[in-house]
Order: C-alpha cells, then sequence, then structure tokens
C-alpha cells in the first residue's frame, strides 16, 4: 500500500513490488493473480480492521438504531485517527490523478462492505418507526458513496496546510496546521453531509454525529473549536 501511494497505483509495476518487499516474481505469482488482485486483497484488509468492532454494535440489544449507527460511524473515525500517518499519505498523495484507479477500488470496496452493516441499522431503524427508509440496501449505499465525496473534501484540506507538509508551522507530524480556507471547507462537508443523511433518514436536525471532529485535532494537531 505504501508504494502504491508513494508512486500512483498506475504507475508501480509488479517488478517494483518484489523488488520493495524482497519476494521472487514467481513468489508473488503463486499468491496473487495479477496487481489488481493484490489491491484487491490489500483493500478488504483494511476495510475488516476498520470495522473490527460493527458486529458488537450491531448484535446489542440495548441501543436504538440512531445509537448504532452513532457508534458505527464513530468507531470508524476512531481508526481513521488512530493511524494518522495513513491518513497523512491519503491525504497527500491519495487523490492525486496518478491514483485515480487505487482510489476508485478502495472506495468501492468499503462501500459493498459497509453497506450490508449499515442496511441492517436501517432496517431496524424502520421497524423502530425512528427512520423513514422503504430501501435500506440502497439507501445505505447511497449515503455511502456521498460520504466519498465528504472524505475526497477532508483530504484535500489536509493537505492545505498555512505552511506546507514540514514547514516551520507543522506540528508534531510534520503537517502544517489547516488554513482558515480548508478549516471552513472541512466544517461545511461535515454539517452538509450529516443534514444531509438525516433527512435521507427522516431524522430530526442534530440526531447524528457521523464525522469526529476529533479527527482533524489528532491528525494536524490542531484544535477543532
Amino acid at each position: 500500500m505504501t508504494l502504491f501511494m508513494q508512486q500512483g497505483y498506475d504507475q508501480t509495476s509488479v517488478n517494483a513490488i518484489i523488488d520493495a518487499v524482497g519476494v521472487s516474481k514467481g513468489a508473488f505469482y503463486h499468491y496473487f493473480k495479477s496487481k489488481e488482485e493484490l489491491l484487491d486483497q490489500l483493500a478488504e484488509r483494511a476495510a475488516e480492521q476498520s470495522l473490527g468492532g460493527a458486529q458488537a454494535i450491531l448484535d446489542d440489544p440495548e441501543m436504538s438504531a440512531v445509537e448504532k449507527l452513532n457508534a458505527l460511524f464513530a468507531q470508524t473515525n476512531q481508526f481513521k485517527a488512530q493511524n494518522r500517518d495513513l491518513m497523512i499519505a491519503i491525504a497527500q498523495v491519495f487523490y492525486s490523478d496518478g491514483n485515480i484507479l487505487l482510489r476508485s477500488r478502495l472506495s468501492e470496496r468499503s462501500v459493498e462492505r459497509v453497506a450490508p452493516i449499515l442496511a441492517q441499522i436501517l432496517e431496524q431503524g424502520r421497524q423502530e418507526g425512528s427512520m423513514d427508509v422503504v430501501h435500506p440496501e440502497e439507501t445505505a449505499r447511497f449515503v455511502l458513496r456521498i460520504g466519498t465525496e465528504v472524505v475526497q473534501t477532508f483530504a484535500s484540506g489536509l493537505g492545505s496546510g498555512e505552511s506546507g507538509p514540514g514547514g516551520s508551522g507543522s506540528g508534531e507530524s510534520g503537517h502544517g496546521l489547516l488554513s482558515p480556507e480548508a478549516r471552513e471547507q472541512i466544517n461545511v462537508a461535515m454539517e452538509v453531509y450529516e443534514r444531509s443523511v438525516e433527512r435521507i433518514l427522516g431524522l430530526s436536525d442534530g440526531s447524528l454525529t457521523l464525522i469526529d471532529d476529533s479527527i482533524i485535532e489528532l491528525i494536524t494537531g490542531e484544535k477543532h473549536d
């Protein structure tokens, strides 16, 4: 994954991969039919790690659907915040033109893995009468795909530090604080996404907290007001 992010997925050859890992070409093709299959397995592993506690949330009989939805997103946010270096790498490299295929593949894999979990929560909300959802699975995919646009806005903002990576204003991680413009862009994206999902699900304003402010604090070292 590091090599893909540094060089771009399309520009990274199988030879570059085996040189970096230190295995033979025969060993690589023993485990993977192609570079695309390697990418699929990397995406699957990342999705599994970010959703490690999802089943416990789904199985909790005391939680309402809204509580489960907030808990699911909080868990994902925590995973991202705890993997700060990976998030910074994504912000700087992942959204470049050279990584279009990688970004598309990982985003779609994430949607397909999370959608059944989210759909189960939406179905509970429909049965409770707390959510106005007719087609839980389709709605889940729609909500998640909107979220990918928010992620792109968030990543773009992280790459817009006042001092730039490693600049004089950089924090502990070596990355600059968010510029006022980037901060505002992220604030707007967070608010629009949460309010939009609430409208889609028929919830009242303020019911959901889908993007935790602590992500910005942990990745940039900047307190979010």
